[in-house]
């Protein structure tokens, strides 16, 4: 928490309006947050009613033009609301949403990887969810014309938040790493199981191709399928390094049991898209 509210608090940003939503941690949180306070516009910590419900409280809560949300393990990074400023601030009237690069790091390994801004499209969009949250902002005036996020949704919210978005605002993407996303053990993300799943599943449906929802039931239905599939993608990653990567697909393919034999109505190349992993 500390390390969060210095990013953001640390940018130095005149025009900053701070909320900080805590849903009644019990580590050290408030103690963090009380010794931060004079900086704040406003905080509470204590039961709610989910996440998705406590961002739109916040937003409910703010004066500003442009907008954004900040989960508890991830960082701004330095000028990051600066970049922001630049590219939304002169059209802040206008229903946009902007998004960057994020750069995705483990808690205890070490390692990191930055996952770049791809330009927008839409059908893609529709397969995964490509934009890297914390670094997404949008206008007041894409808030107020999309609505506020669903609160029956638990994980996947903000992907069926950005699905709303791309049918009415316009998409912005910059090449800047604007936050830091933390990987670790406890991290929601990581740790929703079959529970997400259903809801990617339930986004799918709402949004889009019944050839799409059907990969995603797939992968539902299948643990073992969905376990490997992030193995599979990260082994051909690998092998692209040294070989052409028609090769290292069919190696990663070969080296990847439940990819070998699948129902016919399963597109191989369909369940590396959803992946999100490029």
């Amino acid at each position: 928490m500390g390390a969060t509210l210095e990013s953001v608090l640390g940018q130095g940003y005149p025009a900053l309006e701070y909320l900080v939503m805590d849903g009644g941690s019990e580590d050290n949180s408030v103690k963090v947050i009380k010794q931060r306070e004079a900086e704040l516009s406003f905080w509470r910590s204590g039961p709610d009613r989910g996440q998705a419900a406590a961002i739109n409280e916040g937003f409910s809560r703010c004066s500003g033009q442009i907008l954004g949300w900040l989960n508890s393990d991830d960082l701004y990074t330095p000028r990051t609301f600066s970049e922001v400023e630049a590219t939304l601030g002169m059209i802040s009237d206008q229903p946009v949403v902007m998004y960057g690069s994020c750069e995705l790091f483990h808690d205890t390994k070490g390692s990191r990887e930055v996952r770049p801004a791809i330009p927008f499209d839409f059908e893609m969009l529709r397969v995964t969810d490509y934009l890297d949250q914390p670094s997404v902002f949008w206008t007041q005036a894409a808030w107020e014309l999309v609505g506020p996020l669903d609160e029956t949704l638990h994980y996947a919210f903000d992907w069926d938040w950005f699905l709303r978005a791309a049918r009415s605002c316009r998409f912005i993407r910059s090449d800047k790493v604007l936050s830091r996303y933390r990987i670790h053990s406890e991290h929601k993300s990581g740790i929703g199981g079959k529970e997400r799943w259903k809801e990617l599943v339930e986004v799918a449906k709402r949004h889009s191709s019944g050839r799409v929802t059907e990969h995603y039931q797939y992968l539902t239905d299948h643990p073992i399928a969905h376990w490997w599939l992030n193995k599979r993608m990260r082994f051909a990653q690998t092998l692209a390094r040294v070989l052409p990567k028609n090769l290292a697909d069919h190696i990663a393919t070969a080296a990847s049991p439940p990819f070998w034999r699948m129902p016919k109505a399963v597109e191989p190349e369909l369940l590396w898209q959803i992946s999100g992993i490029r």
